[in-house]
């Protein structure tokens, strides 16, 4: 009987292998436009329309205008750091503040939707949040992804409340949704990043703003039991100047109230035993 190679040769079964469809990428043309547009609407915001809280705004400028100005942050807080002033971050803040209402409030109208009952909302869960307890972050934090939710949505295009949709943020073809997803990302992470630092320097702030509460009542000590001592002006603050000493020696320790004491007394007991004259020699008579 004859075997033919066919019969020999058996086809292996084919395995097939699941992979993962491949996220398609944004057009780097698309992506180059997108960010232009953005700074062109970042630009705009603050200086033609710094006050401007009627209209609407679309998707793109509004995450457009945050993406941005969180990137400006960046060499502000360097800069800040370099020429030792803590405070001009938040100066860059205070300016763009009204702006960022500004694009906020046009893009809840975008939506149809009513800013100011949104906006109200916010500032009393915020104050809530400010003097009662922690727990009150809570209900933040839920206004928080609410308001993300519904500024990403997309624009209303009825006439509603606010005049005629403006659908400049949808000329992007398929690349539109992608890029401004990667907007908003990239505005929320750079969001997330200026509160955890602006916590640590407020707790360092903080923590300064304690310690030199405490060396001013040290002082004020001081100046009390040089009076109590007789010491004048100037042997107070003598006085004043070996504790500023000894405190600069305990910059980041934790020291008890008894030593403060003690310390207290030797920088008092230091100038009164300059200022007693020296006992005069006693010689034996023959």
């Amino acid at each position: 009987m004859l075997i033919r190679d066919k019969d020999i040769l058996a086809e292996e079964p084919q395995v097939e292998t699941k992979s993962k469809p491949k996220r398609p990428r944004i057009d780097k043309k698309n992506m180059r436009q997108a960010w232009g547009d953005a700074f062109d609407y970042y630009i705009r915001g603050i200086t033609e329309r710094y006050l401007k809280f009627h209209g609407r705004a679309t998707r793109l400028e509004f995450w457009g205008f945050f993406v941005v100005s969180g990137i400006i942050l960046i060499p502000l807080y360097l800069l800040a750091v370099y020429i030792e002033m803590p405070m001009l971050p938040y100066y860059y803040v205070i300016a763009t503040l009204l702006p960022a209402v500004g694009v906020a409030v046009r893009r809840l109208h975008d939506i149809n939707k009513r800013a100011s009952i949104y906006l109200l909302v916010g500032v009393i869960c915020a104050l809530s949040a400010f003097f009662i307890q922690w727990w009150a972050v809570i209900p933040v934090a839920l206004w928080a992804i609410m308001l993300i939710r519904l500024w990403s949505k997309e624009t209303d295009i009825s006439v509603g409340l606010y005049g005629p949709a403006d659908e400049t943020d949808e000329i992007y073809g398929d690349d539109n949704i992608r890029i401004i997803r990667k907007f908003r990302f990239n505005a929320l992470l750079l969001l997330v990043l200026w509160i955890a630092s602006a916590m640590v320097q407020f707790d360092d702030w903080s923590r300064q703003a304690q310690q030199t509460a405490t060396n001013d009542s040290i002082m004020e000590r001081i100046e009390e039991g040089g009076k109590q001592a007789g010491l004048s002006d100037n042997e107070i603050n003598d006085a004043k100047k070996i504790m500023a000493k000894t405190l600069k020696g305990w910059n980041g320790k934790i020291v008890q109230e008894q030593d403060i004491t003690n310390a207290i007394g030797s920088a008092i007991q230091k100038i009164v035993d300059k200022k007693q004259p020296p006992m005069p020699e006693t010689t034996e008579q023959e």
